[in-house]
């Protein structure tokens, strides 16, 4: 099996950096017959193709400028050279020579590195280096801070892009929200977005990561010197664009579901904000997108019809009667599949069935002599219990007439006609909670791409709408046809049939703005980036079709950036949250728990002598915290112990979750607990041993906490030879496995009292803290680095 490739720590060699590994030899170019070199590759629709011809740099100007960029280990081996597009941001195509190394012994990949070089100027766009090397094991704490860390990537940027270095400025917003690692295998993210006069472009920069060992593991350079700044001689001040965001700010209600609950799923009535952007020349509102027009009022005040009862069970037959008639397919079309599923709702015990069917209507290819070729393609699926349709698309293969202008036969206006008029046949009992929600804007080069309206229907009860419960209907722009229709409508979760009492809008304002800083900055006019949120996730969700792509853009043209206030969060790293509507808590978007965002910070640890090792823990929200306080000698409660061993053995990361479907493991941490998830995350890692009750809100005493590291470290099984450990303290006798006190003593990171372990001695809040900090060091020395293969 080869090595899957594992973003991690790599020795970078320079004489700059910190290095661990022998340097000074670049990678050999290749082993014979091994490295590979393409000079073109294959163009993606509406890109032009790229050759050796387009670039400027020759291969071997490439790999010098490779070396004089980056020095690798001496066993790293040339993989492949390959020239291709890199397509910008203003729909230019940039040849880009992309070199690849690795590291092999015998079938294993220890490591690989991957440059790429511009190919018109020889800049380096792109690094990245991962380690798989099981000796280079990263240390606990990490080597560097985040200060070293930017000394790091500033001297770097000093050496691979001298010319941009005073036109960059530093992004302090992952600083601020830094909180310190709970793992040594960390990477501080660098980031510097191009200055315009002293105010920054987000579009452009470039970013570093460092990893804590003090080595460079990434750069990724991004730049366009077509890019026209608006000229605003005098933009609105900050303190009035602080106001302005106040009055102009729109907060909805709505309700969300966590989408990690635990237990029952319950709405959270919440305030939810919409990101926008203010115009720094005029103070209006200024948005990349078109908004969606519409109001909170029903397409009925009653609904038309009742819910179908449940008890259909069509046929196959049936449910492909039901959509041929609905959508009244043609004959032409033929049935390719049709299968029936059926599922368990783990939360109401429900049984989910539907059939999923699909049809294709083969043509024939008149200028290839009769030649059968594919056609067109129809997918659907039914409730098979309901007889709703849930999912209906008509998908038409790519052929050149796709290239060709719009031309538009039916109007906005119409097609709203037709899909109200579809969906009060199809959703009678429905139709007193959807409310149109459409695009009416649309520019002239849009209307020329767009072979279908898209008109959506979200849910709204009393006011409220209702998240992720839509239903959207698309109407082709030429024929008139229904081409895609989608319903998502919950029946099993108990949404409140009138508003619940709230908070003000005013208070929600104040606690949503004090989440962001008002910042001022260049966006560009075409992509939409505000710079409400840091510009890699950005781009992530672009890729991801989370954010839609603007209209494609000249690639002759010159891209124009706009200056403009934005909202940008204080705390970039944050998991997901909400506000919730009736309490004015912030609460996770995962679970539902209540959480806080602003570092936590309790009166009772200055001075204390684990004020470190607490604080660490509160900064996860680890502990809890009363009236400001974190009492850390009191001693600890058994479930929120473990909740820190966990969250420990986690990184700090989210992710802990069990829904419904999982059994308790103990009868007393059932699955509305606020232990239950690390509970049964513990029982999973063999920490806990399933019984009849865990006793969560009872003390836990030294030598519980023991085996519980003992097991966390792995050793557990080492401790049934208990004459191999030494019993060198004086209440030997008195602890049960003595194997776990000798490791955890021997490991230093439990102690002796007086020459007592004293086993039955409650453990406090700041004993925990200091002997997990010291779990975190000890398995950071003594546990091989994760490989993974695929």
């Amino acid at each position: 099996m080869k090595l899957l490739k594992q973003a991690g720590t790599m020795v970078l060699a320079s004489t700059l950096l910190l290095t661990v590994a022998p340097m000074g030899a670049w990678a050999a170019e290749s082993v014979s017959g091994s490295a590979t070199s393409a000079m073109s590759s294959p163009a993606y629709p509406g890109q032009a193709e790229v050759s050796a011809q387009d670039a400027k740099i020759t291969k071997d100007q490439a790999l010098e400028y490779a070396k004089t960029y980056i020095t690798l280990p001496a066993d790293y081996i040339l993989q492949s050279i390959s020239l291709n597009a890199f397509y910008g941001q203003n729909g230019q195509n940039i040849p880009t020579w992309n070199i690849s190394y690795s590291k092999k012994v015998k079938d294993r990949y220890y490591g690989s590195a991957n440059i790429a070089i511009n190919g018109l100027d020889g800049t380096l766009t792109s690094y990245n280096m991962n380690d798989n090397d099981p000796e280079h094991k990263p240390s606990y704490p990490p080597k560097v801070d985040f200060q070293a860390a930017k000394e790091l990537a500033a001297a770097f940027v000093a050496k691979v892009n001298p010319s941009k270095q005073k036109e960059l400025l530093y992004d302090d917003s992952v600083e601020k929200a830094f909180r310190t690692p709970l793992d040594g295998n960390y990477q501080y993210n660098i980031r510097y977005d191009r200055s315009v006069g002293g105010v920054p472009f987000s579009g452009n920069g470039l970013n570093v990561n460092v990893n804590g060992e003090g080595q460079i593991t990434s750069y990724w350079y991004n730049w366009d010197d077509k890019v026209v700044f608006d000229k605003v001689s005098t933009p609105i001040s900050k303190e009035k664009a602080d106001q302005l965001f106040r009055e102009k700010m729109e907060l909805a209600l709505q309700y969300q579901i966590p989408y990690n609950t635990q237990g029952k799923r319950a709405p959270i009535i919440s305030y939810f904000m919409n990101s926008f952007a203010l115009d720094a020349a005029t103070g209006e509102v200024w948005q990349p997108f078109p908004s969606l027009n519409g109001n909170n009022k029903p397409l009925t005040d009653k609904p038309l019809g009742t819910k179908p009862p449940a008890t259909l069970n069509l046929t196959k037959e049936e449910a492909v009667k039901k959509v041929a008639t609905t959508f009244n397919l043609s004959s032409e079309y033929k049935l390719q599949e049709a299968s029936y599923n059926e599922s368990k709702n783990a939360e109401t015990g429900e049984t989910l069935s539907s059939w999923n069917m699909s049809w294709t209507k083969v043509t024939s290819d008149t200028a290839a002599s009769g030649k059968i070729v594919a056609g067109n393609n129809v997918w659907a699926s039914v409730n098979s219990k309901t007889g709703v349709i849930t999912n209906f698309n008509y998908y038409v293969p790519y052929s050149s007439e796709n290239d060709k202008p719009i031309e538009g036969k039916v109007s906005l206006d119409d097609a709203i006609a037709k899909s109200t008029e579809f969906v009060k046949a199809q959703l009678p009992a429905s139709t007193d909670q959807l409310v149109l929600n459409v695009q009416k804007e649309y520019s002239q080069d849009m209307l020329k791409q767009m072979r279908t309206w898209e008109i959506s229907y979200k849910r709204v009860i009393d006011g409220v709408a209702v998240a992720n419960e839509e239903v959207r209907v698309s109407i082709d722009r030429v024929t008139g046809a229904i081409s895609n229709y989608y319903v998502s409508l919950s029946d099993h979760i108990a949404y409140p049939a009138q508003k619940p009492e709230v908070i003000s809008v005013d208070k929600a304002k104040a606690l949503w703005l004090a989440q962001f800083d008002v910042k001022l900055g260049y966006v560009l006019e075409s992509n939409g980036y505000t710079g409400a949120m840091p510009i890699e996730k950005y781009r992530v969700m672009m890729a991801a079709g989370e954010i839609p792509p603007s209209v494609a853009t000249d690639a002759k043209a010159q891209p124009k950036a706009k200056l403009v206030y934005s909202l940008v969060p204080k705390s970039v790293n944050r998991d997901s949250f909400l506000l919730d509507a009736e309490s004015g808590q912030w609460r996770s978007a995962q679970t539902g728990e209540v959480i806080s965002l602003d570092k936590v910070i309790v009166s009772d640890i200055d001075k204390h002598w684990a004020q470190n090792e607490l604080q660490l823990m509160l900064d996860y929200q680890a502990l809890d915290v009363k009236d400001g306080k974190v009492n850390p000698d009191q001693t600890i409660k058994r479930g929120e112990l473990v909740k820190m061993l966990v969250i420990a053995m986690n990184g700090g990361n989210g992710g802990i979750y069990y829904g419904a479907e999982r059994a308790a493991s103990f009868a007393d941490v059932g699955n509305g607990s606020k232990y239950f998830a690390y509970v049964e995350n513990a029982v999973d890692r063999g920490l806990l041993d399933v019984g009849k009750e865990f006793n969560p809100e009872a003390t836990m005493n030294r030598e519980e906490m023991a085996q519980l590291i003992v097991k966390a470290l792995g050793y557990h099984s080492l401790t049934k030879f208990d004459g191999v450990f030494n019993k060198d303290f004086l209440d030997a006798g008195k602890v049960s496995n003595v194997g776990d006190a000798a490791i955890v003593l021997g490991l230093n990171i439990m102690t002796l009292s007086d020459g007592y372990f004293a086993p039955q001695n409650e453990v406090t809040k700041a004993q925990a803290a200091s002997a997990f900090y010291r779990f975190l060091q000890t398995r950071a020395e003594l546990q091989d680095k994760p490989r993974y293969y695929y």
